[in-house]
């Protein structure tokens, strides 16, 4: 059986090293939060699979006549959001420490949960490096049924969603949901404020006012920050660099994401799947003879609740919009599936 704690220092000198370090210090590099977070509306009490349809009016408006002269079509659309089970399964065993620098956190007269050291592990590492996993998953994570016992594969992340959603391809009823497109040029050190604009320029006017963020990930913002610096110094028309030239809208970086993806949708389209607990959280400890469980069970999940209100950079060719004509009409109501001039 795998050691639980495996510690390096297997010395207890005369002088212990806790009574000149009283306080343990956590390699702290955890993250406190979830950052996709802060950018998603939540869903609660959902587990598994969550329906969601939206509405769609055509033009009704028509100069006055006294004959009824119908116009207006409604079309409901319909996908299927995921939320994912997760589950955390850790052990401690205080008595492992015994012969450590820490040997003076085990007390035989306090149950091992109730130990300081088993205390110390779940508040300072434990429960920061589950956070931390959320966080990345939320990102990379790629679901995969026969995976589930290894880390990244409990969820899919944005990366995946945002694949599958620029992968999709219409049907002939256009029931496939499917992002705006807005064609760019690959991103580099010197070209990326003016791609950044370009894509801005081109998102669709009925969205215009609605999108408020542009997400990318942490290395591309700090690209754009230095391509803008050599580019425009101070610039007193643009006195924060983390905001678009043209809409003003937040620049949002995204920690762990190597892509290049580069997407904006609407303020309340952005949705996080939740069932009780929006962070996860402990849901039993449990004593084995000498063995402490951790349990922790929890869903999470990241979707959008219309993928047409998602535009996102597209470098792969020059199909701007939803894929198809008579989607971008419908949606948009403009023509063609290339961008104008």
């Amino acid at each position: 059986m795998a050691e639980t704690i495996l510690i390096d220092d297997v010395v207890k000198e005369l002088n212990t090293f806790l009574v000149n370090n009283p306080k343990l210090i956590s390699a702290a590099i955890n993250r406190a939060e979830i950052p996709l977070d802060k950018h998603t509306k939540p869903l609660t009490k959902v587990k598994g699979k969550y329906p969601q349809a939206h509405t769609l009016l055509t033009d009704v408006v028509q100069g006055f006549s006294t004959e009824w002269n119908e116009l207006g079509e409604m079309r409901i659309k319909h996908k299927i959001l995921q939320n994912y089970h997760q589950k955390v399964n850790f052990a401690i065993i205080p008595a492992e420490i015994l012969s450590s620098y820490f040997a003076e956190l085990y007390a035989e007269d306090k149950k091992p949960e109730d130990m300081p050291i088993s205390k110390y592990i779940i508040d300072n590492e434990l429960l920061p490096k589950v956070i931390e996993n959320m966080g990345w998953l939320s990102v990379n994570g790629v679901f995969d049924p026969a995976r589930l016992d290894e880390f990244g594969y409990s969820m899919n992340g944005i990366v995946k969603l945002l694949a599958d959603m620029k992968a999709a391809v219409v049907d002939a009823d256009m029931k496939t949901p499917t992002p705006f497109k807005i064609p760019i040029n690959a991103l580099t050190d010197t070209n990326i404020v003016d791609q950044v604009t370009a894509w801005e320029r081109k998102i669709p006017s009925k969205l215009k006012r609605k999108i408020k963020k542009v997400f990318m990930s942490e290395n591309n913002v700090e690209r754009y920050i230095l391509d803008y610096e050599e580019k425009f110094g101070q610039n007193k028309f643009q006195s924060d660099v983390l905001k678009t030239r043209l809409g003003k809208r937040e620049i949002v970086s995204i920690p762990d994401m190597e892509t290049d993806d580069l997407f904006g949708t609407t303020e309340n389209n952005f949705r996080r799947l939740i069932d009780v607990f929006d962070e996860p959280k402990i849901t039993d400890v449990q004593k084995q003879d000498y063995k402490v469980k951790t349990f922790m069970e929890f869903w999470k999940g990241y979707d959008f609740l219309i993928e047409e209100l998602v535009c996102v950079a597209n470098y792969a060719d020059t199909t701007y919009g939803l894929g198809k004509l008579e989607k971008n009409q419908l949606y948009y109501g403009i023509d063609g599936v290339t961008p104008a001039p």
